[in-house]
C-alpha cells in the first residue's frame, strides 16, 4: 500500500515538472515571434514603400527662335521627387538637317511649369527666350531666367542674375530691359546688359502716392526726384522713363 502511494506521488511530481517545462518553452517561442524588427529592417521597409514622383514637360520651336527657320530649340523640364532640371538643346540647320550646337542644363528650385516666352529682349533682331523660374507676391511677380542669343558665339547665353528682377520686358523708349517689382507699392528698375549680367542704371519707386526716382552708377544711387505722383492712381505702375517720369 505504501509502495503504491509513493508511486502515485512520484508520477504526479514528474507530470508537474513536464508541464512547467512546456510552459517555459512556449513562452520562449512567443518572445521570439514578437521580437522588434531591427533598424536595418525598418529602413528597408521604408525604402520599399516610398513612391518616386516623376514629371516631364517639353517645349520646341523653330519658327521664332533666334533666326526663324534657321535654328530650333528643344527644352525639357524633368521633375523626379524634389529635383527639377531644365535641359536645353539648340540646333542649327545645315544641308537641310538639324545639327546640335548647344546642350545645357539648369537646376530649378520651384515646382512650376516652363511657360517659355520668346521675344527680342535686346533689340538686335534675334529672338531670345525666358523660362518661368519662380513666383512671388502671390503670383504678381513673375520671376524668369533670361537667355539672350549671341550671334558671335552662335548660342544662347544665360543671364545669371535675371531671376533677381521680376516681370522682365524690353523697354522700347529707352532701348533697355526693365523690370517691375510689386509689393505694397511697386518699383520699376531700368537695366542694361553687360555680358551675362543685368546692371541697374535707374529706378523709380512708388508707394502711397509718393514717388522717388534714382540714377545708379557704379552701384551708387543718386536721388533725382521725390514728391507726390499726379499720374495714375494705380500703385502697380510700370514706368517707361525715369527722367522725366513717364508711364
Amino acid at each position: 500500500m505504501r509502495n503504491g502511494l509513493f508511486l502515485i506521488i512520484f508520477l504526479s511530481m514528474i507530470s508537474c515538472i513536464d508541464k512547467k517545462a512546456e510552459i517555459k518553452n512556449s513562452e520562449i517561442v512567443k518572445t521570439d515571434v514578437t521580437k522588434k524588427p531591427s533598424e536595418q529592417e525598418n529602413k528597408q521597409k521604408i525604402t520599399e514603400s516610398k513612391e518616386i514622383h516623376s514629371y516631364t514637360e517639353t517645349f520646341a520651336d523653330s519658327t521664332k527662335i533666334a533666326f526663324p527657320g534657321k535654328y530650333k530649340i528643344e527644352i525639357t523640364q524633368t521633375e523626379v521627387d524634389t529635383l527639377i532640371t531644365v535641359y536645353f538643346k539648340l540646333f542649327q540647320k545645315a544641308d537641310n538637317k538639324w545639327k546640335l550646337i548647344q546642350n545645357d542644363a539648369l537646376r530649378k528650385e520651384s515646382e512650376i511649369p516652363l511657360l517659355t516666352e520668346i521675344k527680342d529682349f535686346n533689340n538686335d533682331g534675334l529672338n531670345d527666350f525666358t523660362i518661368h523660374y519662380d513666383a512671388a507676391a502671390r503670383g504678381a511677380n513673375d520671376i524668369r531666367k533670361l537667355f539672350i542669343f549671341s550671334k558671335k558665339e552662335n548660342q544662347f547665353i544665360e543671364i545669371k542674375n535675371s531671376d533677381n528682377y521680376p516681370n522682365l520686358a524690353y523697354n522700347e523708349k529707352l532701348n533697355c530691359i526693365d523690370a517691375l517689382s510689386v509689393y505694397a507699392g511697386s518699383t520699376t528698375t531700368f537695366l542694361k546688359l553687360s555680358k551675362n549680367t543685368l546692371t541697374e542704371f535707374a529706378r523709380v519707386d512708388i508707394m502711397d502716392g509718393q514717388v522717388e526716382s534714382f540714377v545708379i552708377k557704379n552701384n551708387k544711387e543718386t536721388k533725382i526726384y521725390s514728391g507726390a505722383y499726379t499720374g495714375s492712381s494705380d500703385e502697380m505702375i510700370r514706368f517707361s522713363n525715369y527722367n522725366p517720369l513717364e508711364e
